[in-house]
């Protein structure tokens, strides 16, 4: 008893409050629908406002934080290359220098070393010297450029004398490289690194460019500078147009990443590890900071839309249910006269909605079977189209084997008989009866041609269902490679990646190939190029008469002795079977041309060898 009267105490509760919320609330809002539910979108306004401006702030926050992280990263990514740059050319110089050839070998052996490791080790070496102490001499006396030798190193550039006198007074030992400034050098900035030799009396000067390609940002609003630790240029030309922080410097130059913001512009400080120079990258903060303009433009129009929408959502949901009804009558009248396509969708999702739905439903399903029953209709028409095409296609075959082969086949009955006359003639020849022999395997390799090219109609001459990117010269010396080429020769102007089977376009090339070899010469050259929508193959014969360009293609149509009749018929079959068409160009003045047409769009990209050209490395200089 307890418990029920708890559940009815709970089931009262709501009614209560709906009554103490009539009370407080006007009367124009108790009788008025339109009013509640405008009340309901001001509230439902007040709540997106809210979520959207906290939204906001926070993506504000994010866009200012990933762009800060941005600079920075540029920064440091500038700071890293130029840092593994000036190690792997220290690394280079202390190898260079490794070696017993300056202490033992003479002035040439030492050039023909520097000459010899310069080409080895890297692009950046501009040149080699080998700086002699001897007798306190201080002179070049093996250098990659003769011109120098004989001469003081600060006489053939000033900015080497401070490492080349550092490095040859320092007793720390042999793994010791000190730099020079970086100076202009023709087209570009240089740098000395200089470390003494492990077996002589002596100093090695690498002289390696400085690659300022390093430093500049490839990203559209950013300037990038190498600073010496006091803020100078450390390569000429890049003064900038940004003021320097000396808080920025100091910390960069203390190891520290440090980004400072000005009133315009906002700049990283990255220090480059293992010297004193220091990278900064700047960016106008309009610029940087400018997707934060994009978010309030975004959150306001947001808003405005939702406030749009709503009220457009209220008017149309305040309208009255009698007319959907009627429109739901007016549509199904005329899905009974036959107009499936009428239009039953609706964005109500009340009751109204779900019959709309269900009549809607009926209709798509209806629709549906009807489509069914066509592509069930068009299914069987291509059947019997099919059919027939393979009906005339084995008369065809019919027609060229009893023609074809029975040639042969007498030919062969003929050396048979001949031979079984001759075997019991013991004065027979030998040489007689190897000439028939002969004829023989030439008849039955001549059936074989017939069968071989008959199974390839009837096999293969269906549409390709499964193609591959294929490079055409690839396969275009493939088959040439196939075939007996006799003293022909073949030339590619031109090759771009094709969607083909490649067995088939192989056989559709060996069969074209021969064919220009049978009909022009041993000595014929064979050209295969690009058109804008396909790609060609001509010879340099006397061409196709006009009256046999018709008839060319059909099955069993030959000139040659020894044809079948099918190679061409073959090539059309396996470019009808991959969608292509295939003339005979009759303007081609040269030769015979026949052209393979609509196998890729005009705005079809190539992407052949992009793999291999973007992951190939660079040629040393």
């Amino acid at each position: 008893m307890t418990g029920g009267g708890d559940e009815t105490a709970r089931s009262s509760q709501p009614d209560g409050l709906r009554e103490r919320l009539h009370t407080v609330l006007p009367a124009v809002y108790a009788r008025n629908y339109a009013a509640k539910f405008a009340v309901a979108l001001a509230v439902i306004a007040v709540v997106l406002a809210a979520v959207g401006f906290g939204s906001y702030l926070q993506i504000q926050k994010q866009v200012v934080s990933d762009a800060t992280t941005d600079l920075e990263t540029s920064a440091m990514h500038r700071a890293d290359s130029i840092e593994q740059w000036r190690t792997t050319t220290e690394t280079e110089t202390i190898a260079i220098a490794a070696t017993g050839v300056y202490d033992t070998g003479t002035a040439a052996e030492v050039r023909q070393y520097l000459t010899t490791a310069a080409t080895a080790e890297s692009s950046q070496i501009r040149s080699l010297h080998y700086v002699s102490t001897v007798d306190d001499s201080q002179l070049i006396v093996a250098s990659t450029e003769e011109s120098t030798e004989g001469r003081a190193p600060w006489a053939v550039e000033p900015a080497w004398k401070s490492p080349v006198l550092a490095t040859i007074n320092d007793t720390t030992g042999t793994e010791t490289v000190v730099q020079s400034a970086a100076y202009a050098d023709g087209g570009g900035h240089s740098m000395a690194f200089v470390t003494p030799v492990s077996d002589g009396d002596g100093a090695l000067v690498l002289v390696a460019r400085v690659p300022t390609e390093e430093v500049r940002d490839g990203r559209s609003g950013f300037e990038t500078r190498l600073l010496t630790g006091g803020g100078d240029p450390l390569v000429d030309g890049q003064g900038g147009s940004a003021p320097l922080s000396q808080d920025g410097l100091r910390a960069a130059t203390a190891g520290r990443t440090t980004t400072i913001e000005t009133e315009d512009r906002v700049t990283t400080y990255t220090p480059v590890n293992g010297t004193s120079w220091v990278v900064a990258t700047s960016a106008e903060r309009e610029s940087l900071y400018g997707p934060s303009r994009l978010v309030r433009w975004g959150f306001l129009a947001v808003i405005g839309t939702a406030v749009i929408s709503l009220g457009v959502a209220g008017y149309l949901f305040g309208r009255h249910t009698v007319r959907p009804i009627v429109q739901l009558r007016d549509r199904t009248q005329a899905m009974k006269e036959g107009d499936l396509g009428v239009d039953i969708s609706t964005t109500r999702q009340d009751e109204i909605g779900r019959l709309y739905d269900a009549f809607g439903n009926m209709r798509d399903t209806l629709r549906s079977q009807i489509r069914q029953a066509q592509a069930a209709r068009e299914e069987a028409e291509r059947s019997s189209r099919e059919l027939e095409r393979q009906n005339e296609r084995l008369d065809e075959f019919a027609s060229t084997l009893s023609h074809d082969l029975r040639n042969p086949l007498t030919v062969a009955r003929g050396h048979v008989e001949l031979l079984a006359t001759r075997l019991s003639d013991q004065e027979t020849d030998s040489d007689d009866l190897q000439s028939h022999i002969e004829k023989l395997e030439d008849a039955h390799d001549r059936i074989e041609s017939i069968i071989d090219d008959v199974l390839t109609l009837t096999r293969k001459g269906a549409s390709v269902e499964e193609t591959a990117p294929v490079p055409l010269e690839a396969v275009v010396t493939d088959a040439w490679d196939n075939i007996d080429n006799k003293s022909a020769s073949i030339e590619v102007t031109g090759s771009r990646t094709i969607d083909a089977d490649r067995t088939r376009l192989l056989r559709a090339f060996e069969n074209l190939f021969r064919n220009a070899i049978d009909h022009v010469g041993p000595e014929v050259t064979v050209t295969v190029g690009l058109t804008e929508h396909g790609f060609y193959v001509a010879d340099d014969g006397p061409g196709i008469p006009t009256d046999a360009v018709d008839s060319i293609f059909e099955y069993g149509h030959t000139t040659s002795e020894d044809g079948t009749g099918l190679g061409l018929s073959i090539v059309k079959t396996i470019a009808e079977a991959h969608g292509w068409r295939l003339y005979i160009d009759t303007t081609y003045p040269d030769g015979a041309m026949f052209v393979f047409a609509d196998v890729f769009s005009e705005d079809e990209p190539d992407w052949y060898g992009t793999e291999f050209e973007w992951g190939r490395p660079e040629a040393d200089d």
